[in-house]
């Protein structure tokens, strides 16, 4: 599958002549891309040869059922996939203009400049025994090497921005101490406060209810639309997909079988897994129905399940 993006010629014939050369419309190149954990006869592959790109300022979301490699993929781009039987391997990944190194697992992750990721269970991705404001002051003082007062005052612009008013309550709270919404967003502002080129959010809206994600989703949207930065979101829910996103990578047991627009997906889709994720989303019509349709009635290979589960202490969600 191809990679390669364009600017449109209505783009290009609107762009200022300034004589310098202008950056690569294209901020994030995935070629080839495969994630592997164990060795031997235990390996098993998670990712098996993905390949896309994404735009600047472009929302792009990654779809597929539990087990297809979503969050592998996630973790593989940012760098930080730890499991220590984990292997990454690319034709081409480049970030930004820049080549990313990626092999083996590392135990401590190394920060890739320009990116940032939000985890997908905010409870368990935030510190439990740190406050907020302790948290923000790590991140703050590592990417911008403030001093605590100037990391607090940030953090509290930043708690602002995300729709967090009493600052100065949150900064002190432990993660327990606030609400399920509350929580995601600290996460949102602590992605954010680094002013990341591209953000990777692995399913934001999971642990919250219907209202409680749309508001997430909105601010997401919101807060990488202010910085100028891309959005690669992993996620189940398609229907926030059609809203949320210009675009649609469709994962099948590791393997990219789409990429879709979003606007067009049901024209668009070639893999008979995509129409079947499309054909199982309830919709009104489908009210009086007895029961929904499962994948395994469209893709028979699916009614077994995903691929076999990776090793213990693996993720290939």
């Amino acid at each position: 599958m191809s990679t390669d993006l364009a600017l449109p010629a209505r783009e290009r014939a609107a762009a200022p002549d300034t004589g310098a050369v202008p950056p690569d419309p294209v901020l994030l190149r995935v070629a080839d891309l495969t994630v592997t954990y164990g060795t031997g006869e235990d390996a098993h592959v998670a990712v098996r040869g993905a390949s896309f790109a994404l735009r600047r300022g472009e929302r792009v979301a990654v779809v597929g059922e539990s087990g297809s490699g979503k969050t592998t993929m996630g973790l593989a781009i940012a760098g930080l996939l730890t499991a220590p039987t984990a292997v990454t391997s690319a034709a081409e990944l480049v970030f930004d203009g820049r080549a990313l190194e990626r092999g083996p697992a590392r135990t401590v992750p190394v920060r890739t400049p320009g990116l940032s990721m939000v985890f997908q269970d905010a409870m368990t991705s935030l510190d439990p025994v740190a406050t907020v404001g302790s948290q923000f002051a790590a991140v703050l003082r590592g990417a911008a090497r403030l001093s605590n007062k100037a990391a607090r005052e940030r953090a509290a612009e930043w708690l602002v921005r995300v729709g967090l008013t009493d600052t100065a309550r949150v900064l002190h709270a432990r993660p327990y101490e606030l609400s399920g919404g509350m929580r995601q967003r600290v996460m949102v502002a602590l992605a954010m406060c680094g002013s990341p080129r591209l953000l990777i959010a692995d399913e934001p809206t999971s642990a919250l209810d219907a209202s409680v994600s749309r508001d997430v989703m909105d601010l997401l949207t919101r807060m990488t639309q202010e910085e100028g930065a891309s959005l690669l979101i992993i996620t189940h829910d398609i229907e926030l997909c059609r809203i949320y996103t210009d675009r649609m990578i469709v994962l099948y047991r590791g393997e990219v079988v789409d990429v879709c627009a979003t606007a067009h997906v049901e024209q668009e889709a070639t893999s008979p897994y995509t129409k079947a994720l499309l054909s199982c989303v309830p919709t009104l019509e489908a009210a009086d129905l007895d029961r929904l349709p499962t994948l395994g009635e469209f893709v028979p290979e699916a009614a077994a399940g995903v691929a076999e589960a990776p090793p213990a202490g693996t993720a290939a969600a």
